[in-house]
């Protein structure tokens, strides 16, 4: 009987104290007992494990138990990949050689994976630094497995909650070309004739590109001769037209905003997307312009370039 007492006055200590942790603003995370640590974490074999699975336009389903934390824990749960080769597992690794988990993570114990977040973990284990680099490697044996972990409000691991799944592998599993690359908006407005943001159009904005800084940074750059007289343009992250959903502006609403430069040629702001209305500058004098997107921050600068 005493057994289960402490047992019960442990689950009651653990309780409180997570709930303290989320009700009270401190600088410290709550560290749970060893007694504490997470037991018992199983990712279920899939159906699909002997079959061939081309991962291209498919999704992967995965259904895992709850691991045992002595108490009713909320987890999160992030998938890690890895490639079988020789025997052994490579799983995907930082250049520390700390686990890289895909960018989905669940709250529930189950995943319908898409199947390019696993492609684009293969083509980093494998080595592809950019879309050239690509070399098919067929049907291969592929590992899978799940980490769970207890977060705080600020999304930060809480210590000596974390504990990873069994492996289960996919003997027949394909991959492919998912290497990403740097990507492009496009400046659409007076400036470029308000030609549509569409691929018939692809030559005549090439003028009109921001690339962005680095793969997946999110941040565009571009600068441009921008002419006298009324300044009106957003952007656009796709040529699939007016209507593709890809528009990037001051608003959502389809109408021109004005706005000014500071004292020092700069005008900073946020941005939104979908978003079609414009930035509308009256009275602009032809110089050049440096136009920064960061849709990490949704914010955008434009700053006037003096010679």
């Amino acid at each position: 009987m005493k057994t289960k007492y402490l047992n019960i006055g442990l689950f009651l200590a653990v309780f409180a104290m997570l709930f303290t942790a989320c009700e009270t603003d401190r600088d410290d995370n709550p560290v749970l007992s060893s007694g504490s640590k997470p037991t018992e974490f199983v990712l279920n074999p899939s159906a699909l494990a002997d079959q061939f699975l081309a991962l291209e336009n498919n999704k992967v389903n995965l259904t895992w138990s709850q691991p045992n934390y002595n108490y009713n824990a909320v987890a999160t749960y992030q998938i890690q990949v890895g490639v079988v080769k020789g025997g052994n597992i490579q799983w995907q690794v930082d250049d520390n050689g700390a686990n890289i988990f895909l960018a989905t993570s669940y709250s529930v114990c189950e995943a319908n994976i898409d199947g390019e977040e696993i492609a684009e973990a293969i083509c980093k284990i494998d080595g592809f630094k950019k879309p050239a680099d690509y070399v098919d490697q067929g049907m291969r044996e592929i590992a899978i497995r799940v980490c769970a972990t207890i977060n705080d409000a600020n999304k930060a691991i809480i210590p000596n909650t974390e504990i990873l799944s069994n492996a289960i592998t996919f003997k027949h599993m394909q991959a492919y070309n998912a290497v990403k690359d740097r990507t492009a908006i496009w400046v659409i407005g007076n400036c470029s004739g308000w030609k549509e943001p569409a691929e018939g159009n692809a030559a005549d904005l090439e003028a009109w590109k921001m690339m962005e800084t680095d793969i997946e940074s999110k941040v565009w750059i571009g600068t441009f001769d921008m002419p006298d007289g009324e300044l009106t343009f957003r952007f656009y992250s796709k040529l699939d037209g007016w209507d593709g959903g890809h528009s990037i502006g001051f608003k959502e609403e389809d109408q021109a905003t004005d706005v000014n430069f500071d004292a020092n040629g700069i005008y900073e702001g946020k941005c939104v997307t979908p978003g079609k209305g414009s930035w509308n500058f009256k009275n602009f004098t032809a110089c050049k312009l440096k136009l920064t997107v960061d849709l990490k921050k949704d914010e955008v600068k434009f700053e006037k370039v003096t010679e």
